[in-house]
Formats: structure tokens, C-alpha cells, sequence
């Protein structure tokens, strides 16, 4: 028997097998102000590469993007979108927003800071990563985030040809109940990543995010209490606002084919079977 040519098949054999991926690098923290978690932000921010890439068109080579919502500044007024069709204000930075309903997207401005307008006890609990605006949702507390080639704005959804991102992370304030908001990550082909539950702390801030090993987020959903901004904070009712996104670079997914691979280790099998059928006669 050629022991090389048995030792080059398996090679080309075990090739197909795939190799076990690194674990997720999970970064949360929780604090009264945002000095409390900017180390861990930051400590993401690095996680996912340099630089921050802002609104530059087309996806870049490496880096990430954020979605501050403090354009306009202090005197800002608060901006409502609809959730249908999908928010797409934030696609030169390579993300579209959109609830799992009919229900309203806002940005917190003037006159009323904080969403002071829609509550006048929430200037009181909420607070800002990056001042002066947070970012919210007035229906059903959930949302989507799916990414795109930054600058373009998907015609389809899901998108197609898939985009996707090494990671995903965000503020929130006022989180007060445990294992209620999360952030829940999926693939290109809509399979469930994982869920990760974001850390509590009344009337602060909170951290949350993921950086996976290759860029394979292609959306993300966002659980963020479980009331909406219509809803009295407190007791069982868990009013959640979220400030700063932070994601890594959107590209299109590539898809590896293996098919040269199979190629080579069925004519390597065939080979060696004749060989051996040969050496018996």
C-alpha cells in the first residue's frame, strides 16, 4: 500500500472538517454615570479594530461604526420614525433600524431632553452615554438591526446578498430588571447566534457587546426592557432607552465553497480504493 498517498487523502479529508471557531469576546459592564463603563466600551471599541470608520461610503478594510444619535446637537428637536417602512437615516454608517410591529422610532430632543416630553419623570432615571440625545422605541420594546453596505440602502429584507459584521454592542440606561433586555445575534442564514442578557442598574448605564471571531452577524435584535416609553417605569414594567451602537465594519459575506476540496478527496479516495483492490488480486 502507498502510505503517502493514504497520508494525502486523509489530508485532503479532514480539510472538509471545519475548524472549531474561537468563543465570542462578550464585554458588559454597568455604572452610575458613563465614566462608570467607558473603559469597556472602549476596551469593544478596540475589540472590533480601528478606526472608526463614520459615514465613508462603500465598506472599508477594517474598523468599525457608530450610531451616536447626537446630530444636531443640544438644540436638536425629537425626531420620530416610523417603523414601517425600515429606519434607514444611519445607512451611510452601514445599519437600518425596524420594530417588530407598526410602532414609532425616536430620537430625544428639544424642548424636552430625555423624553421629558413623554414622560416628565424619565429626565430623572434616563441619562446619556454621548450627550445630549438616547435613542427609543414607543411600541412593543423590540427592534432589529440589520446591516448593509454602508451608503446603500437595501431594496430587499432580509438583504440579499447577505452583509455582515464581526460584532455588535450598545448603551442603554435605566435597565432594572435581570435577564430582560438583551441583544440576540444571527447569521446570514437567520440561525440564532446566541442571546446575551445586558447587566441592571437603576437609573445608570449599561454595556453590552459581542465580537465575534469572523465577521458572520447579519442581524441583531435588541430587547430593550420590556414596556414601552408610553409605560410608567417601575415595578414589573422595565422602561429601557439606549444610547450609542457600536458594530464592526459591514461587509458582503463570502461564502466558502468547498467544492475544490471535495473534488480532490473523492478523486484521492477512488485512487487509493483501485490500489488497494489491485494489491488483493
Amino acid at each position: 500500500m502507498n502510505v503517502g498517498m493514504r497520508a494525502l487523502c486523509i489530508a485532503a479529508t479532514a480539510s472538509l472538517i471545519p475548524l472549531a471557531t474561537a468563543a465570542p469576546i462578550v464585554l458588559s459592564g454597568a455604572g452610575a454615570d458613563a465614566a462608570a463603563i467607558q473603559a469597556t466600551v472602549d476596551a469593544f471599541r478596540a475589540a472590533l479594530g480601528d478606526p472608526d470608520n463614520g459615514s465613508a461610503p462603500g465598506s472599508q478594510g477594517a474598523g468599525r461604526r457608530e450610531v451616536t444619535w447626537d446630530e444636531g446637537g443640544d438644540a436638536a428637536p425629537q425626531e420620530f420614525f416610523s417603523g414601517v417602512p425600515p429606519m434607514t437615516t444611519f445607512v451611510d454608517r452601514g445599519s437600518v433600524f425596524i420594530t417588530l410591529g407598526p410602532d414609532a422610532f425616536v430620537i430625544s430632543g428639544q424642548p424636552d431632553p430625555e423624553f421629558g416630553g413623554i414622560n416628565p419623570s424619565y429626565p430623572a432615571i434616563f441619562q446619556t452615554f454621548s450627550s445630549p440625545r438616547l435613542f427609543g422605541i414607543l411600541g412593543f420594546p423590540a427592534m432589529f438591526v440589520v446591516f448593509t453596505v454602508p451608503g446603500t440602502t437595501p431594496t430587499q429584507y432580509p438583504v440579499n446578498p447577505p452583509v455582515v459584521s464581526s460584532g455588535f454592542g450598545a448603551v442603554f440606561t435605566d435597565v432594572d430588571l435581570a435577564n430582560t433586555t438583551s441583544l440576540e445575534y444571527f447569521d446570514a442564514s437567520g440561525s440564532s447566534l446566541g442571546t446575551y442578557f445586558v447587566p441592571t442598574q437603576n437609573e445608570g448605564l449599561s454595556f453590552l457587546g459581542v465580537k465575534f471571531d469572523d465577521a458572520i452577524v447579519a442581524s441583531v435584535i435588541i430587547r430593550a426592557g420590556n414596556a414601552s416609553l408610553f409605560s410608567e417605569d417601575g415595578g414589573d414594567l422595565d422602561v429601557v432607552a439606549m444610547d450609542n451602537f457600536i458594530f464592526g465594519e459591514p461587509r458582503a459575506f463570502v461564502v466558502h465553497e468547498p467544492a475544490t476540496l471535495v473534488l480532490l478527496s473523492v478523486a484521492l479516495l477512488a485512487l487509493l480504493w483501485r490500489r488497494e483492490k489491485r494489491s488483493e488480486s
